[in-house]
């Protein structure tokens, strides 16, 4: 094939990609990673600006921590904060599919985790991560991020109420959030099917109680000062725990198919597996990470599944 003929493929090519809408051609933009997206700018003068549109703000950088030092940590802590800061600045898009923090940071970077906590919230994100578990060591050195009270008072207000129904998916891990600020989201988010919290050592009781809820996966992880936990929830399909021994109260879970429990020393007491025993013969998966002593097998005789 002749280069005049590569030319003219070339060209029509482009022409097609060029007749294609701007909502179409944001919409392939946001399947890219930031940086991919961030590049199509150079492109034309119509591309220069369409990756500010992107629904999808995936700020996942935890790769870059694999091979992380202590002499240079703070410096990489600097350069993400600027790269989410930048792309911020620039994103045009009053709303967004997700929004993904996934990074060692903790309290001392607390202006700038509660500007990307508002941002989320401000941009109506249906699915909002925010882990900022340390690569180095644990816990972290200048303490955990606590979610900050101006945040929680701009959820309460008519704005926020407003924005923050659009969540689906919530995510926060080595973040203090306390059960006041979580069942916020649990009874004001009518669209929130997935709960995920780990390392909050904030978060004592919680309750995730409604007929109307439409919470589908609750997945609680090394939150090491819960106390006790109630659900009654008749959507919830998922139930993880991972932790210590805790006051557990369940009912009203008809569709619970997937538990997963285990923890550290006590939980195989009976305090935790014993509630939800009655539901063992609906479930699909069960795992239990304890230890098999006697209480253990005496629950299980009890629910029928000593057969297994």
């Amino acid at each position: 094939m002749s280069s005049s003929n590569i030319r003219d493929k070339d060209e029509a090519l482009k022409d097609w990609v060029s007749r294609l809408p701007d909502d179409i051609l944001v919409n392939i933009i946001s399947r890219l990673t930031l940086k991919e997206a961030a590049r199509t700018s150079v492109l034309s003068s119509r591309w220069k600006y369409l990756w500010t549109y992107a629904s999808n703000l995936n700020f996942d950088a935890s790769k870059l921590l694999v091979n992380v030092y202590e002499e240079t940590i703070e410096e990489e802590r600097l350069r993400y904060m600027c790269w989410v800061n930048k792309v911020l600045e620039s994103h045009k898009s009053l709303s967004v599919n997700e929004f993904i923090i996934v990074f060692d940071l903790d309290d001392s970077h607390e202006s700038n985790i509660s500007h990307w906590v508002y941002t989320a919230i401000s941009k109506r994100a249906q699915k909002f991560e925010l882990n900022l578990f340390p690569a180095l060591c644990w816990p972290p050195a200048s303490g955990i991020y606590e979610f900050s009270q101006g945040c929680y008072d701009y959820l309460k207000s008519p704005c926020g109420l407003s924005r923050v129904k659009s969540l689906r998916f919530l995510y926060f891990d080595t973040v203090n959030v306390t059960e006041e600020i979580l069942e916020f989201f649990i009874n004001n988010c009518p669209n929130l099917d997935d709960l995920r919290v780990g390392r909050s050592d904030n978060l004592l009781r919680l309750k995730v109680v409604g007929s109307l809820l439409q919470l589908k996966c609750l997945h609680i992880d090394h939150c090491n000062n819960l106390e006790e936990l109630e659900i009654s929830c008749p959507s919830l399909l998922s139930f993880k725990y991972f932790g210590p021994e805790i006051k557990l109260h369940v009912k009203n879970v008809p569709q619970l198919v997937d538990v997963l429990i285990g923890g550290g020393h006590g939980i195989g007491k009976g305090k935790v597996i014993g509630p939800i025993v009655n539901y063992f013969p609906q479930l699909k998966t069960l795992e239990l990470h304890v230890e098999l002593n006697e209480v253990v097998y005496q629950l299980f005789r009890a629910s029928g599944l000593i057969q297994l």
